[in-house]
């Protein structure tokens, strides 16, 4: 008996948790259009450049619209919920790479965007679901600046790749850590 509550819990918990994580990414995307708008209407972006920003929040609106969708039916089996919310960590980490390619890699101020796929891990109240996401987020990261330095070589030193690329994945598993301390107590079976 005790069993099927925890269960029912669980399923209740992850369900609830699935649904409220996508009406928090749709915030999160109304604001990032939001930006693009106030960008593109001072003129600080080209009209490629909007296009290309405004199709990247699309998508990320249109994979989240489908797991809110999903997310807010219920279903047996629990780990579809689990899995909803990793496809959402997934998006979220190429929506971030994209981001900080598109911004000059190390000169990008969208470093921040790899919070969010953090962050929406750590929901899952899993140690191992949040160190995955980090540790993707870290290798999307490090991906999208190392390409974007050679293939633009010359707009900065060596020395400040490697620095830079050390510096922000180790405040990412920073955050990682803070949040499983918050996330996760270690007295707690979950």
């Amino acid at each position: 008996m005790v069993a099927k509550k925890k269960n029912t819990y669980l399923a209740d918990w992850l369900h609830t948790t699935a649904v409220r994580i996508t009406r928090v990414h749709f915030a999160f995307i109304g604001v990032y259009i939001l930006s693009i708008v106030v960008f593109d209407s001072w003129n600080l972006y080209t009209h490629d450049a909007a296009l290309q920003l405004w199709t990247a929040a699309g998508v990320l609106l249109i994979v989240n619209t489908v797991i809110w969708y999903l997310a807010r039916m219920k279903f047996s089996n629990l780990s579809l919920y689990v899995v909803f919310i990793i496809v959402l960590v997934v998006a979220d980490i190429i929506f971030a790479a994209y981001n900080v390619s598109w911004q000059r890699g190390l000169a990008s101020k969208s470093v921040m965007l790899f919070a969010v796929p953090i962050i929406t891990a750590a929901s899952l109240r899993s140690r191992s679901a949040l160190m995955a996401a980090t540790t993707l987020s870290v290798a999307a990261y490090s991906l999208a600046v190392v390409r974007y330095f050679f293939g633009n070589y010359g707009q900065a030193y060596r020395i400040e790749l490697w620095g830079t690329v050390g510096f922000y994945s180790a405040l990412m598993f920073v955050l990682a850590f803070l949040l499983m301390i918050i996330v996760v107590p270690k007295n707690e079976k979950f």
